[in-house]
């Protein structure tokens, strides 16, 4: 009988370690596995739940809490994702800073506002930017709550025209009322501050130019009252006086007129296929006589083979006109001007080069603006009214070319603009 009991017990005890590997141990290492993936954020394995002691249940609300979290995590990742993507694609510079002052989100354009070659992630603003009103703004914004506005002016060693930032801050204020960060936003001002120093200039200039003319022309016409001037020889010179200034105050506002029409673009060219070499005899045979009556001698430069190039008639002629006009203003008699195309990277290049005074370096970008004199009072003696450059500029750009100034004080200045060439006609008319 013993015997037959001994065969009874070993099955039982087998089955007891049967029920307890699948009812109670493997549960708990089905815990263990889910304890440990939302430990390390992992997504729940996916597995059936069975167990005693409660584990079922255990086991069932631990995998519904993963599940939970990855979600959580999904959309904490989107909204990361969609706040980075916005950030990215705005062009003000915007910094999020914690509440100890410490950036903990910025986008590419805050970089590029400062010239920083990397994220700026655990600095503050005074570490990132050397700007101690910006961060000072930003712990007031902090502290005392409420929105602030300030206008700066950071100089760079690689920006040597001044920038103006406007920087706005305000709090980030949590559901419970507590503030956790600050949000600081910058606005590049520089473009519209030159703007407006532009036409600030522009005005000046202008009634600068207007007036000396005006002032002429009322003086001797006082002096007209008087008959006994306008017999002999004084009344001839006062007649020549109001002529002449008649005609620069004509010259002035058509040349106004003219850059309006350029700029607001109601100019329309009628592009013709034109050769280099063409185009530059017509202009060396219409100013061969002024150059000669000048003692300056006019050399014509091109460079053979040159592709044709689309150039309309009219406004190519003005083009050389006004650099024709300005080179001889500026040649020394006995000197020379070469007239000249050439390629260049592609493009159709040509000049006019004098062997005049020469423009200084800091002056020689600013020719092209409207009204800017290298020298105010000998180039306003010589003629022009200050537009003429200005004028070439526009009607290259509207030909398609750049036009760029070269030029070494004492030795002249190369005036060199570029022509794609041509390719097809484009024919429109003046409007």
């Amino acid at each position: 009988m013993e015997g037959w009991w001994t065969p009874l017990i070993v099955v039982a005890a087998l089955l007891a370690v049967a029920w307890g590997w699948v009812m109670v141990y493997r549960p708990l290492l089905q815990v263990r596995r889910l304890v440990r993936d939302l430990a390390e954020g992992k997504a729940s394995s996916g597995f059936v739940a069975r167990g005693s002691l409660g584990l079922e249940e255990i086991i069932v609300g631990l995998d519904k809490i993963s599940d939970r979290l990855q979600g959580l995590s999904s959309k904490a990742e989107r909204e990361k994702y969609n706040l980075r993507t916005i950030l990215g694609s705005l062009s003000e510079g915007v910094v999020i800073t914690d509440p100890e002052g410490i950036i903990r989100l910025a986008n590419r354009s805050f970089l590029e506002m400062f010239g920083l070659t990397a994220f700026p992630i655990g600095q503050t603003f005074l570490e990132s930017t050397r700007l101690p009103e910006v961060a000072r703004a930003a712990e007031e914004t902090f502290a005392q709550g409420g929105g602030r506005s300030l206008e700066i002016h950071p100089s760079s060693p690689g920006q040597p025209v001044e920038r103006t930032f406007a920087v706005n801050f305000a709090p980030i204020v949590e559901g419970s009322g507590e503030r956790s960060g600050v949000v600081t936003v910058f606005y590049d001002l520089s473009k519209i501050r030159r703007l407006e120093m532009v036409r600030t200039e522009f005005i000046t200039n202008l009634s600068h130019e207007l007036r000396t003319p005006l002032s002429i022309l009322a003086g001797y016409l006082e002096t007209m009252e008087d008959p006994a001037v306008l017999r002999g020889a004084e009344g001839k010179e006062v007649l020549r006086v109001l002529q002449r200034n008649c005609e620069r105050l004509t010259m002035l506002v058509n040349d106004l007129l003219e850059l309006s029409r350029i700029e607001s673009g109601r100019l329309k060219l009628n592009l013709l296929p034109r050769k280099p070499g063409e185009i530059l005899e017509e202009v060396r045979d219409d100013w061969k006589r002024a150059f000669a009556g000048k003692r300056v001698k006019l050399e014509l430069e091109c460079e053979g083979g040159l592709p044709e190039v689309g150039a309309d008639p009219l406004r190519a002629g003005q083009i050389f006109s006004n650099l024709m006009d300005n080179a001889l203003r500026f040649a020394p008699p006995g000197s020379r001007v070469r007239l000249g195309a050439r390629r260049r990277e592609g493009l159709v290049e040509f000049f006019v080069a004098d062997e005049g005074e020469g423009i200084p370096p800091e002056k020689l970008e600013r020719i092209f603006e409207r009204f800017f004199r290298v020298d105010e009072g000998r180039t306003r003696d010589r003629g022009g009214t200050g537009l003429g450059l200005s004028i070439v500029k526009h009607l290259v750009q509207l030909h398609g070319g750049e036009v760029r100034a070269e030029s070494v004080p004492g030795s002249g200045t190369k005036i060199c603009f570029t022509k794609l060439p041509s390719s097809s006609h484009q024919e429109s008319s003046d409007k």
